[in-house]
């Protein structure tokens, strides 16, 4: 499948699917559970989700191991029970099902995975051999389970994100898909780390990553200017997935605001700036994705 998801993301716009951890959440996950426990006791919700996104038109449907790595599992108590190899494998195994299930054609699964949660030194303790250990096993779980590609996404330090990729490349020739996580400063897109785009573009491509982007943080206003500053700096392929608008606080709960619709529009803008893949992060659901694939295809 590698070479059909890298082909298809050639000729044409590709629909990643939406938030997963929003849908979990409105699903009756608490903030007690560690999300990838429901992969094992709850495995049909997850399904679900993965149904909903594909009957809304999403292309790429990713795998719940968001948080799957073993030192982001060993961070908490609950996480430290389960067995990554196994949690991996089985969130593989359920959007796969959903996929075969759909009976759509030209659809992909991508192992999820997100960042350890730890930082670097001079801010924390994190070494490099380190994260990368934790990433080849979680990434060689997800290619051994069957997955089509890789998205390593959320990444706030460009030297994790490498680090990830590194990882991923050693055990499977895969694509991989790398999106970090960007604020915008009065001088600027810049990562909780201070690295800028240029910076991500120039490394991420050099350390062979098929596709590049941005994900969650920003809303879909801003990130149709940040998808024109990647596009001014590389032809790469390009992904982004924004949020739902800024979040509201609202009984301790982090709400989204921003409706479909207007979502979808920002989506239509992002594409036209250069993206060659757009997607939801934290807020969209099925909804989103239905109107996003609307607009894309009928120009509703």
């Amino acid at each position: 499948m590698t070479r059909d998801f890298l082909e298809t993301i050639k000729r044409k716009v590709v629909l990643f699917d939406g938030g997963m951890g929003s849908m979990l959440i409105a699903a009756g996950l608490t903030q007690r559970e560690v999300p990838e426990a429901w992969l094992l006791s709850k495995s049909g919700k997850i399904g679900e989700v993965h149904a909903a996104y594909l009957e809304a038109g999403a292309e790429v449907v990713t795998t719940a191991t968001f948080g799957a790595s073993r030192l982001k599992l060993q961070a908490s108590e609950a996480g430290k029970s389960l067995d990554v190899v196994r949690v991996n494998e089985k969130g593989v195994e359920i959007a796969r099902k959903a996929l075969e299930r759909s009976g759509k054609r030209e659809r992909f699964v991508a192992g999820d995975i997100g960042p350890t949660g730890l930082f670097f030194p001079p801010v924390g303790a994190l070494k490099a051999d380190e994260a990368r250990s934790a990433f080849r096993e979680q990434a060689k779980a997800l290619a051994t389970a069957g997955v089509d590609l890789f998205i390593i996404e959320t990444m706030y330090d460009l030297r994790e994100a490498v680090e990830a990729l590194r990882a991923v490349k050693e055990v499977s020739n895969l694509p991989a898909v790398v999106t970090l996580t960007f604020d915008r400063k009065p001088r600027g897109f810049f990562t909780m780390m201070g690295d800028t785009t240029d910076k991500t573009v120039e490394t991420l491509l050099r350390e062979g990553a098929s596709v590049i982007g941005a994900n969650c943080s920003l809303q879909s206003g801003d990130m149709i200017d940040l998808a024109e500053e990647f596009r001014f700096i590389t032809d790469a392929p390009l992904a982004f997935q924004p949020n739902a608008g800024r979040p509201v606080m609202e009984h301790g709960v982090a709400v989204y605001k921003q409706r479909p619709r207007e979502f979808a529009a920002d989506a239509v803008k992002i594409v036209a700036a250069g993206a060659n893949a757009v997607g939801g992060c934290c807020g969209t659901t099925p909804e989103f994705i239905r109107e996003v694939h609307a607009t894309l295809i009928h120009g509703k």
